[in-house]
């Protein structure tokens, strides 16, 4: 197996390496390393999330995505040698194959590799004309995040900074049906699968782009946690529109799975700046079977009104959160889907992470479920950023005045590193 492996390894990496000169960039990479008071003890854990790009360049139109996502660092290289025990009982022991379960879990999803996220290939300018035509598997653009507009126009930075691992470090859903590697990223979805993408520059300021592909982001049929079932066809079709103060994204989508119903999904972004004021606002909804009732718990909906005056500013933002995203529900401890719930953040900071090099300041986050007021939360978080040669550091403490029991669940701290570039 070792020897078949690496002999695909050869066969794929040495004809992209002796036809062009490879470029190799790292887009994303942020290490958070977080401690706090575990079952009496205090520890550490690490968090590791890395985009590794190696590409021909613009010429050549093709890109390999390499990636890693480790919920738990230590966990993942710590891990010998795994010897799974023979059965002591017939019928076994449920206390026995459920601690061997949680044992493969672990090891599962806390893997130190690098593995392929996505690749792609590009053919620009078709006929001569200012049209792309590109074929992709795996992760593949995200949709009504805003990101795009720093990479088509080179603007400001648009998506929300309430997203990641600093506010959502145990990933979403509750107990057992927790998923740690599934955080709100700042998209209302993602393309991923297998398909090509349609995309004009024709005009200056608007961008239109239509995907069709094999879905790769449904596992078994809306259940998390499954093993992939092809058959699921997604179309999207997105269009940006950029101008000096006001920026649009739209998209729509739809996923067809067989004999089942349609799966539709759709939203805007829009981002408005004028002055030391601007406003970012998001509104979609991330998964609708039709023929199903649809409510407010489907929904997406961010705003966030923006105040800087040279080194000061502020931020405050309101999310409600929908029980479906990237194609997965999200639970709660008893299975059923966790709804209602609504987070509000409001950051006060000093320092200009471009100009001096450094921003300081507070941040209060409130989590509630609006539906009847239980499940309240309060964090209040000073913080610390400071930018170096080509990396942002950040320091943080999370403070929970409301949740105090013997002292150790009062405070968590946070240290991340992430490339600035």
């Amino acid at each position: 197996m070792r020897k078949n492996l690496r002999t695909a390894f050869l066969v794929f990496f040495i004809p992209l390496g002796g036809l062009f000169g490879t470029e190799l960039t790292v887009p994303h990479l942020e290490l958070i390393n977080r401690g706090r008071m575990e079952d009496g003890n205090f520890g550490i854990s690490s968090a590791m999330e890395a985009d590794i790009s190696l590409s021909g360049g613009y010429k050549y139109g093709i890109t390999l995505g390499l990636g890693a996502e480790i919920p738990n660092l230590e966990k993942a290289l710590s891990y010998g040698r795994l010897e799974l025990p023979y059965a002591s009982s017939s019928p076994v022991n449920e206390t026995e194959y459920n601690a061997l379960v949680d044992e493969l879990n672990g090891r599962y999803n806390n893997q130190a590799v690098i593995s392929i996220r996505s690749l792609e290939a590009v053919i620009r300018d078709v006929f001569g004309k200012p049209f792309d035509i590109s074929f992709f598997i795996g992760a593949n653009d995200k949709l009504g995040s805003g990101v795009e507009f720093e990479d088509h126009f080179g603007t400001v930075p648009v998506v929300t900074t309430l997203r990641g691992f600093f506010y959502y470090p145990d990933g979403l859903g509750a107990g057992y049906y927790r998923n740690p590697s599934l955080r709100f990223n700042g998209a209302i979805h993602q393309v991923k699968g297998t398909g090509m993408a349609f995309t004009t520059t024709f005009w200056e300021n608007v961008i239109p782009t239509l995907y069709l592909y094999q879905d790769l982001s449904f596992s078994e049929p809306h259940v998390p946690g499954r093993s992939y079932i092809p058959g699921h066809y997604s179309g999207d079709f997105k269009v940006l529109i950029n101008t000096e103060t006001v920026k649009f994204e739209v998209f729509a989508g739809l996923t067809y799975v067989n004999e089942e119903n349609p799966i539709l999904r759709g939203g805007a972004l829009a981002y408005f700046s004028s002055g030391p004021f601007s406003f970012l606002m998001q509104a979609g909804i991330p998964y609708w079977e039709t023929g199903k009732r649809i409510d407010i718990d489907n929904c997406y909906f961010l705003m966030e009104p923006r105040l800087r005056f040279d080194k000061i500013g502020a931020n405050l933002t309101f999310f409600y959160r929908p029980v479906y995203y990237m194609n997965k529900v999200i639970l709660d401890e008893h299975g059923g889907t966790d709804g209602g719930m609504a987070d509000i953040n409001l950051k006060v900071f000093y320092g200009n992470l471009a100009r001096s090099a450094f921003e300081a300041g507070l941040e209060g986050t409130t989590t509630l479920r609006i539906h009847n007021g239980e499940d309240f939360s309060l964090w209040v978080s000073p913080f610390l950023s400071v930018a170096t040669s080509g990396l942002l550091w950040d320091f943080k403490v999370r403070i929970n005045p409301l949740y105090y029991r013997d002292g150790g669940d009062l405070a968590e701290g946070f240290v991340g590193i992430r490339t600035s570039y």
